[in-house]
């Protein structure tokens, strides 16, 4: 069974790549301007690019759609080829585990660090993120390091970008053990109903998570203040109060010490709900107008006063009520079927995690069009709602032009694509459906 959803998972992510491959070689409406189109990527060259807003007799309102250069195409591409090779190696690297015995002898060895069942488990789990992290080390180098400093969408220092990874895994030992706990004592406890038990215990735990994420998580690797006072200051807040979000904390996180891509988002909930801007946006070269940035705040503002954090913790939460059963089924059906060859003893078996990682993470793909498509409909409320708040959706496209140059993202992916993995709208709909409200607002002349 294990085999069969591997093979249509590699299957459905070679359609995948072959769709983009084909999309990203066709001919573009207007040739891109300004770089040879046999040119490598360099670090040290920057294309040069049209203004976001120029006098281009075929721009609707003088907003252009994004320039899709050789070099963004290429990033493109790369990031897609990594996304592949990256999921299938993280299978294999899971299979090799089990079928190596590696796991089974991980837990044999933390049976001797100790008695209790807890401190057993802290044991196997940090030596099994520790191969999993020494093994995945070079695709994650070329992948988070490499290819972000070459195409020149970071200039963060490698002890920088290390120490950022082992600040993840402390992260990650932290908060998912206490789960795995959780999870392998339900299996014992209570072989047939622990999905159901679990999917209970889940609801405060993921609320705490989203409670705690902007408070504990978020301050480990950047540092969040206020927005300085001044006229954008201004404009922001008496935006808030016009949405009767008067209090709504206003926050700028230093990411630029790790990127020099833009964005900005909302998190949180109750007192810990906040919008956060990404200094990027504020200053350096990919700094925005102050019109733009209003507009993407607008944006943010609408899952603000959509409460689309609540919406989306309760789909989570009715979604886990069906995934939870799937799971169980599927990995006590992949234990029992292999685990003599694995050497595990049962689904309570500590050595069977990355079984369980392997069964999830494929759920989690398969199901990737159901949560990407309502992730895409609240983005698109969250436009809907900038548009109203802000009335200048002139603004609200040069920004979504902007992030796309900026961040070197596909404005137009294949539908394959969007409706698999794209958790946004495609950015070139976001700008047309923006200036499709130029006559009820106001953009000037078309």
């Amino acid at each position: 069974m294990l085999r069969l959803i591997l093979t249509a998972v590699i299957c459905v992510a070679a359609v995948v790549l072959v769709v983009t491959g084909r999309a990203e070689g066709a001919p573009q409406q207007k040739p891109p301007p300004l770089e040879t189109s046999g040119a490598a990527p360099s670090a040290t060259v920057e294309p040069a690019l049209p203004a976001v807003s120029h006098s281009d007799p075929e721009a609707p309102y003088g907003v252009r759609l994004p320039v899709i250069t050789p070099k963004m195409r290429a990033y493109i591409t790369t990031r897609r080829i990594l996304y592949l090779v990256g999921t299938l190696y993280y299978y294999l690297l899971l299979w090799l585990i089990l079928r190596t015995g590696l796991s089974a002898r991980l837990r044999r060895n933390a049976e001797q660090a100790g008695k209790q069942r807890l401190l057993q488990l802290v044991f196997y789990y940090v030596g099994y993120k520790l191969i999993l992290f020494a093994a995945s080390f070079p695709l994650d180098f070329y992948s988070g390091y490499a290819i972000e400093h070459s195409y020149g969408l970071s200039s963060q220092s490698f002890a920088g970008w290390m120490g950022d990874n082992a600040k993840s895994l402390i992260v990650d030992l932290g908060t998912t053990i206490p789960v795995l706990y959780l999870l392998y004592w339900l299996i014992g406890y209570s072989p047939r109903k622990w999905p159901l038990i679990l999917w209970g215990a889940s609801i405060p735990i993921i609320a705490a998570a989203i409670f705690a994420q902007p408070l504990i998580i978020d301050p480990i690797f950047n540092k969040f203040t206020p927005l300085a006072p001044g006229s954008l200051h201004d404009r922001i807040h008496a935006l808030a109060a016009q949405s009767g979000i008067p209090n709504a904390p206003i926050l700028v996180s230093d990411v630029s010490k790790q990127t020099n891509t833009t964005n900005a988002y909302v998190n949180g909930i109750g007192s810990s709900a906040r919008i956060v801007l990404w200094d990027t946006l504020l200053a350096g070269k990919n700094k925005m107008t102050d019109d733009q940035i209003v507009a993407i705040v607008g944006h943010e503002m609408g899952h603000y006063v959509l409460k689309h954090i609540y919406w989306g913790f309760l789909e989570t939460v009715g979604g886990l009520l069906f995934v939870f059963p799937l799971l169980k089924w599927a990995y006590e059906g992949v234990v029992r079927k292999k685990g003599a060859v694995w050497q595990l003893t049962g689904p309570d078996d500590f050595a069977a995690i990355p079984a369980l990682m392997m069964v999830f993470t494929i759920i989690s793909f398969i199901g990737s069009p159901v949560y990407n498509g309502m992730s895409r409909r609240v983005e698109h409320q969250a436009d809907e709602y900038g548009l109203t708040v802000t009335r200048n959706p002139k603004a609200m496209a040069e920004a979504f032009v902007a992030l796309s140059e900026q961040n070197l993202s596909d404005p137009d992916p294949p539908k394959l694509i969007t409706f698999w993995l794209g958790s946004h709208p495609p950015l070139k709909e976001r700008i047309e459906y923006a200036l499709s409200h130029c006559p009820e607002y106001g953009c000037g002349e078309k």
